[in-house]
């Protein structure tokens, strides 16, 4: 008898190098301020200018420079993956018990997540698998080992979480989705 693995689902994490050296200044640079940015929609408390920005077809005013920051894993990724690309990004700042229920971002390609403050005490992305168990019907939630100046890659469909927020400080994070142009599809 052979066992085939009939389905793959690839996941790629990668260390944003000199993060901690930019950390600081970059951060700066988000209207931390901003009212519309708290809201409950969504994700249960925190901020997030995923409405003010990305939901409303707007490049925020920090795009340029994440995406010089990331550079290097994007980099990578895009060699894997020729003819992807970013357009947009969003932030999201999860205060004590704050967190973001299971969701998907619909099949766009790509999704990623840059931890750009993460404490030891918290949990990055939790994800869930496409497939459950064929004996129990369980659907197995895992919970890669990233941590603070890390950036995962993951396909866009596949459902995930964050937690609510345990750490001492607040948990920020930065979230794309990563398409390609319909030439560079193969079906």
């Amino acid at each position: 008898m052979i066992a085939l693995d009939l389905f793959e689902c690839p996941v790629y994490v990668s260390t944003v190098r000199q993060w901690h050296n930019v950390k600081d200044s970059f951060l700066k640079t988000i209207d931390w301020g901003s009212e519309e940015c708290y809201r409950e929609e969504g994700m249960v408390g925190g901020y997030t200018d995923y409405f003010k920005f990305y939901n409303a077809g707007i490049v925020p005013n920090y795009f340029d420079k994440l995406m010089d920051i990331i550079s290097e894993p994007m980099s990578m990724f895009q060699q894997m993956n020729p003819g992807s690309y970013v357009s947009n990004a969003w932030c999201q700042r999860y205060s004590k018990t704050a967190c973001h229920p299971a969701h998907n971002h619909g099949a766009l390609g790509f999704s990623a997540v840059f931890y750009a403050q993460l404490d030891s005490y918290d949990s990055p992305t939790s994800f869930f698998s496409p497939f459950p168990n064929p004996w129990t019907g369980q659907v197995k939630a895992v919970v890669p080992d990233c941590r603070e100046g890390d950036i995962i890659f993951f396909p866009s469909s596949l459902i995930h979480q964050s937690l609510p927020h345990r750490g001492y400080q607040d948990k920020i994070i930065f979230s794309f989705n990563i398409s390609k142009s319909t030439e560079q599809i193969s079906l």
